[in-house]
């Protein structure tokens, strides 16, 4: 009886470090896998670089189509900013471009300038050039205290890798962005 106990034992499981021989058993349980093998992991890697080597261009893209919007809505909002100020202190504002920079600027009493949010580098911020559209690197817009702008009316294109967009500005200081580009 003694021996039929520690036979049951030894073959009930786990309970001891070593596996009993075969002979004591009379079945035998199948080894527990741990972990993966090496061509599993293979293979995963392999699938998942093919996704991404599909994936990345249209990642890319994505990329371009969101900096050349938010790039859009800065400029837009410069410009807003710059003819609200112009006619919130009845004077003259300043909306300028030169090299993908743009900055929007104040008339003070005295004769100063103030600027209206400092200068943003869209090129070096976001990827993104700033064309005047007559092909210049550089050009201003001046709003007078009424608003409006005191020269002709002015398209920007916006460029990043062969992405293009457009905000063009109407001689009565209106902004629209959607030009046709």
């Amino acid at each position: 009886m003694r021996t039929a106990i520690t036979r049951a034992l030894l073959c009930a499981g786990p309970l001891f470090r070593s596996p009993p021989s075969s002979g004591q058993c009379s079945r035998r349980r199948p080894r527990a896998r741990r972990g993966f093998s090496i061509v599993e992991l293979l293979v995963v890697l392999i699938v998942s670089g093919v996704v991404m080597r599909m994936a990345m261009p249209r990642f890319a893209a994505m990329r371009d189509r969101m900096s050349l919007r938010s790039a859009k809505q800065q400029m837009a909002a410069y410009l807003v900013s710059a003819r609200a100020a112009a006619i919130r202190r009845s004077t003259t504002a300043v909306f300028s471009v030169q090299n993908s920079t743009i900055s929007a600027r104040v008339k003070r009493p005295d004769g100063t300038q103030s600027s209206l949010g400092g200068t943003v580098p869209l090129l070096s911020a976001r990827g993104v050039t700033v064309s005047p559209g007559g092909g210049a690197t550089a050009d201003t817009i001046v709003y007078d205290s009424r608003g409006m702008a005191t020269t002709p009316a002015h398209t920007y294109v916006l460029t990043r890798n062969s992405k293009k967009d457009s905000i063009c500005v109407s001689r009565l200081g209106l902004i629209a962005q959607y030009c046709g580009q």
